[in-house]
């Protein structure tokens, strides 16, 4: 019975599969078969997307008198007006389109030049700039110029108005939206005619003596400053740092670079550390920076640098806790003295009562025997 049961449920090697079996296998190749070609199609879909990263497109200024130029640069009275034009390039392999605006430049925390960020309007030089176009569509090495006027406000204060034209790769979504944006730039230099300011100056100098406690007491002492562009003209410089103990017998200097390229109302930190500063008690720190041109730019008045100065606690921790020993050792020292004295005033004190007190006991004692001898009348 066991072995009848075992042939009934085997099917034998090589034998036939039942008709409603192979019907169910023909079906399950046909489902595999036809997601297989629906992978195959989203994946070739996807493909054939504009891949952004894979376009390369330049944005720079026309050529002046058969000159090539490398930004647009202008100086510029108040309610002037100037035309030119901007020229972008499609260098990729795909046709694609740019969205073209002017911005404000700015300075970034790491000391480069950019511009606002996308979507931010821009209030200064930016804001002066209208573009004929405001996007172009450009085939594989196709290139074209667009016309912008620039009109300087009559109001304008004089100095520098840093500006710049986007040329920004536009990636729209399912519904028109622009969901990423790439740009590349073409800087404008605009000065404004008037009075040149040309002022760098120190501010929030701070100094921080970390301290050892190794044997000697030296350790590392940090120096950090912002140098402002206080002035209305673009700048850039040089600063260094002069670290120093009190009656100058250790002195450091530091020579900290260039400063980066800073443009009016901008700022940029500068820090430095010192490893081996010594724990004299009080450091003081100096600072210097002495401003210089950009590029080709002209500024008739001098150029002042500015200094500051700032102290720090440099304390000498092992010192100190031999201070502290010594003091703690002095104070028990003349607790214990002053025990003692205390201890040896009254043992004094208890001998004097004890001195006063013993000639009336012995008169006491005296009166005592002449009446004991004198005996009843």
């Amino acid at each position: 019975m066991i072995a009848a049961r075992q042939r009934a449920g085997r099917r034998p090697f090589g034998g036939r599969r039942p008709v409603g079996t192979q019907v169910k296998l023909v079906t399950n190749l046909l489902v595999i078969v036809t997601l297989l070609l629906g992978a195959t199609t989203f994946t070739a879909a996807e493909a054939g997307a504009v891949d952004s990263d894979a376009v390369t497109w330049s944005i720079t200024p026309t050529k002046q008198q058969g000159k090539p130029r490398i930004s647009f640069r202008y100086n510029l009275k108040k309610g002037n007006r100037v035309q030119d034009r901007v020229k972008i390039t499609n260098s990729g392999s795909t046709p694609a389109t740019f969205r073209l605006y002017a911005s404000d430049g700015i300075t970034t925390a790491e000391g480069t030049f950019d511009l606002l960020a996308p979507g931010t309007a821009p209030s200064d030089a930016g804001s002066w700039i209208k573009l004929a176009r405001k996007r172009v569509t450009l085939a594989p090495g196709q290139s074209t110029s667009v016309r912008f006027t620039l009109v300087v406000p009559k109001d304008t204060l004089p100095g520098d108005h840093p500006a710049g034209i986007v040329a920004a790769l536009v990636s729209d979504g399912d519904s028109g939206d622009v969901s990423v944006e790439r740009r590349v730039g073409a800087r404008v230099h605009l000065r404004v005619a008037g009075t040149v300011r040309p002022e760098l100056q120190i501010t929030s100098l701070t100094t921080d003596y970390t301290g050892s406690w190794r044997w000697g007491g030296r350790g590392p002492a940090t120096v950090s400053f912002d140098v402002v562009n206080t002035g209305n003209v673009r700048l850039t410089g040089s600063a260094s740092v002069e670290l120093s103990s009190p009656f100058g017998f250790w002195k450091h200097s530091v020579d900290l670079g260039a400063v980066p390229e800073l443009l009016p109302h901008y700022k940029h930190r500068m820090t430095v550390t010192i490893k081996d500063a010594p724990a004299a008690v009080m450091l003081t720190a100096s600072a210097r920076v002495v401003p210089q041109k950009v590029g080709a730019d002209k500024i008739t008045p001098k150029l002042v640098g500015d200094t500051a100065s700032t102290r720090s606690w440099a304390m000498p921790w092992w010192w100190m806790l031999g201070f502290i020993v010594l003091v703690v050792l002095l104070a028990l020292i003349v607790q214990t003295r002053g025990r003692h004295r205390r201890q040896l005033a009254a043992l004094a004190a208890r001998a004097e009562r004890a001195e006063r007190a013993e000639p009336v006991e012995r008169a006491e004692r005296v009166d005592v025997r002449t009446a004991s001898e004198a005996g009843p009348d």
